[in-house]
Formats: C-alpha cells, structure tokens, sequence
C-alpha cells in the first residue's frame, strides 16, 4: 500500500519563487490545527525566509561575498523546509486533508519505509545512555543522531555520532544534568526511512 507524503520539490525552485512557496507553506502552518508545535518556529521560519529574500535582492549587484551570503541563506531556509516536510509527514501520518493543508505538494508515489520507535534508557553508570531501536526487517544500518540541549531549531543542527548494524548503540562520558535529543533512521533495500520523532532525555 502506498501512501500520500509531503514533498520537498520546491527547493529546487528558483530562488526568487522559492521565497513565494516557502511563505505559503509558513502561512499555511501558522494557526493550523492539525500542526501545533512544528520542530522549528514559525518565527523563526519567517525570520530565515526573510534573510533568504533579503539576501536575493542584495545579490543582485553581482559581487561575489553578496552571492556567498545569499547561499548561505539559502541554505538556512531549505532546510527549515526540510524540517517542517519531515513533521508534516510524521504528524500528518498519511491523511490527506492534513497533508493539503499545509502548503506541501503532495505525493501518492513513495512507498511507506517503516520509521524506527525509539526507547533512551540510563546506563550503569552517571553519564550513559543506551538508544535502543525496534528492529527493522532488513536493516542493514542504523543511523544514530543526537542534539545536546534539547531539540535543534535547524536541521543541520544535528550531529551523526554512529552508523551501526545493531539497533542499539551505547553512549559514554556525557556530562549529567545535560540534555540530550536523540533520533534513529534505518538504511534498508527499500531506502533509508525518517528519522524517529526525536526523544529527549536528562542525563543523569
């Protein structure tokens, strides 16, 4: 069975539409129902845009530190989007009605990738934890990932400590009273699947 996904196409729309699109998707989400609390604020998802579109404009002198710092904006702004498509797809979980109302392409095309159920225990000892993962049929590497302080505003933000082939992995020496995010993707035949919804846990 397939299943309807929001699409992340319009990042490979020129810039200047992407702006359009990006500020849709944003007006879209602001004070939707179906999507209260989106991984990154929708403040701080104008605020990106916003020096996305400011940045365009100043690049068009031509001079190369103008464009330099139009890419980095850029970037910053593709990947808010590929945030929300990521929460849109994990909140929404396939409906229809939800998935057109936030400002996404939609996409009966991809195939449904089982998406990993974490579980973040304490170790033995102060400053361990075991990120413990449902196995996936087929898997053949999972992919562990973590944010200190809670859930990253940015995408980019997170951090790859391991890829393993078991669905465990065990991290040493953290500092207690930190706050850890974790999040797991399994890498199977079919494709690699989402991230988990993060979990965060409080290092004891």
């Amino acid at each position: 069975m397939k299943v309807l996904r929001a699409l992340i196409d319009i990042v490979k729309l020129p810039v200047r539409e992407r702006v359009v699109a990006y500020r849709n998707i944003v007006s879209k989400m602001t004070n939707n129902p179906y999507f209260p609390a989106p991984y990154i604020p929708l403040a701080d998802a104008t605020s990106a845009i916003n020096a996305f579109e400011a940045a365009i404009i100043a690049s068009d002198d031509g001079s190369h530190i103008a464009k330099s710092i139009m890419h980095d904006k850029e970037a910053i702004a593709d990947n808010v989007i590929r945030v929300y498509a990521q929460y849109v797809n994990q909140t929404s979980n396939g409906d229809e009605t939800k998935l057109l109302s936030s400002g996404f392409n939609v996409s009966k095309g991809v195939p449904p990738l089982a998406k990993p159920i974490l579980a973040v225990e304490h170790g033995l000892h102060s400053g361990e934890l075991k990120f413990v993962t449902k196995a996936i049929y087929a898997a053949g590497v999972y992919i562990w990932q973590i944010y200190i302080g809670g859930i990253p505003t940015l995408e980019s933000d997170w951090k790859t400590v391991e890829m393993t082939t078991s669905a465990s992995y065990e991290m040493k020496g953290l500092q207690a009273g930190t706050l850890i995010a974790v999040r797991v993707a399994a890498i199977t035949p079919s494709g690699t699947s989402e991230f988990c919804v993060p979990v965060v846990k409080l290092v004891n």
